[in-house]
């Protein structure tokens, strides 16, 4: 399960999460990636099963859609990450994200960050294109996924400005590996809700 180059592929999301849907606090977004094609939970006779080991995450929250900053009246903040919480209620302004979903201490979280808004940021913190990250697998320890689909959830803590979409995107670096039958059925028991 070691990072090398030779296994590792990329993949990329990106959701714009408009200012019409999430101009209040408290709004909810939970956007599915399919990633059925690259795991395979069930071991058949010799043929072990296979999970999605996620080495890294990269991630931008944009102003537009060719990835452009924000201006510095745009306003907003949010909460959002990756996760395999097999929620049922997907899209915009929906209300399936429960307590503790986007917290370091939710077994089913892959990564997780928060963003404020040039309008809305205070002296000091973070800024530009880049959110504060709070959750993220690494080189030495994946999170190996075993469900056929992460979710990339979004939670606003303040609302979006009238005119301010946010477009999020991610880079996940990836490789499919080989999982023994007893690894595999703890990542079962652990990924179910």
């Amino acid at each position: 399960m070691s990072y090398n180059l030779k296994d590792v592929f990329y993949l990329g999301a990106t959701h714009e999460y408009p200012h019409g849907s999430y101009g209040s606090a408290g709004i909810e977004g939970v956007i599915p990636i399919d990633v059925s094609a690259y795991v395979d939970p069930i071991a058949k006779g010799r043929q072990r099963g296979q999970g999605l080991a996620i080495y890294k995450v990269h991630a931008q929250v944009a102003g537009d859609s060719m990835g452009g900053m924000m201006i510095a009246t745009d306003e907003g903040a949010a909460t959002f990450g990756l996760t395999v919480k097999p929620y049922t209620t997907t899209g915009d302004a929906v209300t399936s994200i429960a307590a503790g979903d986007l917290t370091p201490e939710s077994d089913l979280a892959v990564w997780l960050a928060s963003y404020t808004a040039p309008a809305n940021r205070v002296p000091g913190q973070g800024g530009g294109l880049n959110p504060d990250v709070q959750l993220e697998p690494s080189a030495d320890v994946p999170y190996v996924c075993v469900r056929d689909t992460i979710f990339q959830a979004f939670v606003t803590s303040v609302g979006m400005s009238s005119a301010d979409s946010w477009y999020v995107s991610y880079r996940l670096e990836c490789a499919m590996i080989t999982l023994d039958t007893a690894t595999l059925n703890q990542l079962l028991r652990t990924q179910t809700a």
